[in-house]
Parts: C-alpha cells; structure tokens; sequence
C-alpha cells in the first residue's frame, strides 16, 4: 500500500476499482496533498495480482488491518462496495463516504449475459480497447487502463463479478453510520445512475445522492477537476457540489443533487 503525505493530520483512503489498480488514482493523489493518503492495491489487482481475491467481506477486512486510525474513504465500483463493507463492519474506522459509480442495487438479466461475453474476451487487448472508450478514456489514460487490465487474471474478474452482480444487501446498508455522498455518472448504466443510487439512499441513514453531468464509469480519470472539486466539497463541508469563493467559480459542471427519494 502507497503512503503519502504522512504527516498531515486526515487521512484519505482510495479503494479501486474492479478492472484498474491503485494507479487509477493518479490525478487525485497530487490535488489532495494536504492529506495523508493510503492507495492500496486490493487482492488479485496491479501489485497484489498475487494474492487470491476471497471476497468483499474479507478484502474489508484485509484493508481495516492496514488502518491505525480513522479515515475518509473514497471508492469507485468495486471500491465503493469494498468501503461500504469497511464501514459496516468496522464503522470506528470510517469518517465518511465518497462513493462513485456504486452497483448497489443487482445486476439487470441482460447486463449479467454482456457481462458473461466480456469475461470470456478478458485476456483480449481489443477487450480493454473497447472499454476504455466506453468508459470517455482516451490517449494516455486509455493505453494505461488497457495494459493494466490485461495483467488482471481471468478467475479475478470472474469472483469479483459473482459476487457483486448480486448487489448489496439492505441489512449490510443499514450497518452504515458514517454521513455518504454516492455519485453515479450521467452516462453510466441505469442499473448504476437510478436503481443502486436510490438504494443506497434508502438504505443508509445518512446518504446524500448525486449525478456528475456527462459522465460515465470511470469519471474520476474522464472528468478530474468534477471529481477533485466535488471530492474536497465533501470533505470539507459535507456538502454537494463545488466549493466556490469569493475569488473562483465554477468553470465546468458541478454535481447535481438528487432529491430526497420518495
């Protein structure tokens, strides 16, 4: 696990997500460097590729013995279901939630078979090509996803979908105490955008839900100034949106606020 920033007093846990490594986090590390920040690799994924992925409830475990204190914790897809099991099972280690593109609610029918033909396509470069222009990637960011992916095992991704394509329960939902902000890109899934958004909001007592305008599952590398402003907003007042002063406005979309689910 990458440690930076280790004097500073918060600290910032980045959880992955389940096709990436910690590398994904490469734009977030330098804008929060009045952090301290934690930016582990989880099981069967970049510099742990070795170790066997068992499962969310473990991979939780595994991350909450590397904590010595209290964190912030942001996730991504499989990241958000590693850090709301992080917060239901150990709660006294979680300050708050930053929950991106969470698949919360089960997978649809037909997003379980696409899923079932992209597994089988895994270990093909033109795979990854075409995922990374599905999640808005491109030059750089877009060869990097591509070349990490390809070094994630097959047998991985399969466990990883197996589990999660499930959604989580209401009863895990309820464990968590800590105040959550869950974000959902615009272009995502609807099973990411409507139907896990409004389970999460429903099933966490403090839960506020968002919307990032244009983009899709990867939008923390797609739209890094959205993703940092709304980030450090959170952080720093609980709200939504972006932090603005009396020196600076906004010059690309803010987040958009869901109502209260009825």
């Amino acid at each position: 696990m990458r440690v930076l920033n280790a004097d500073r007093a918060e600290t910032i846990l980045f959880l992955h997500g389940g096709n990436v490594a910690g590398w994904m986090w490469g734009e977030q590390v330098p804008a929060f460097g009045d952090y301290r920040l934690l930016v582990p690799d989880l099981p069967g994924f970049g510099e742990s590729n070795g170790v066997p992925w068992e499962s969310v409830a473990a991979t939780a475990d595994h991350v909450a013995a590397l904590l010595d204190r209290p964190v912030h914790v942001v996730g991504l897809s499989l990241g958000s279901s590693v850090a709301l099991e992080l917060a239901a099972r150990h709660p006294e280690l979680v300050l708050s939630l930053f929950l991106a593109s969470t698949q919360a609610a089960p997978t649809p029918l037909p997003q379980r078979a696409l899923a079932r033909v992209m597994l089988s396509a895994w270990e093909r470069r033109p795979f990854w090509a075409g995922l990374a222009r599905s999640y808005g990637l491109a030059g750089a960011d877009a060869e990097l996803f591509v070349s990490t992916g390809l070094g994630i095992r097959r047998a991985t991704a399969v466990a990883v979908f197996d589990e999660v394509r499930h959604g989580i329960p209401d009863a895990r939902l309820a464990l968590v105490r800590a105040p959550t902000l869950a974000v959902a890109g615009e272009r995502d899934s609807r099973a990411v955008t409507v139907h896990s958004l409004e389970r999460l909001a429903r099933g966490i007592r403090d839960c506020r839900t968002a919307i990032a305008p244009g983009m899709h599952h990867q939008w923390n590398i797609e739209g890094v100034e959205l993703f940092n402003d709304a980030l450090r907003t959170w952080l720093h007042s609980a709200r939504v949106g972006f932090q603005a002063d009396n020196h600076h406005s906004p010059v690309h979309p803010t987040l958009k606020e869901i109502p209260p689910w009825h």
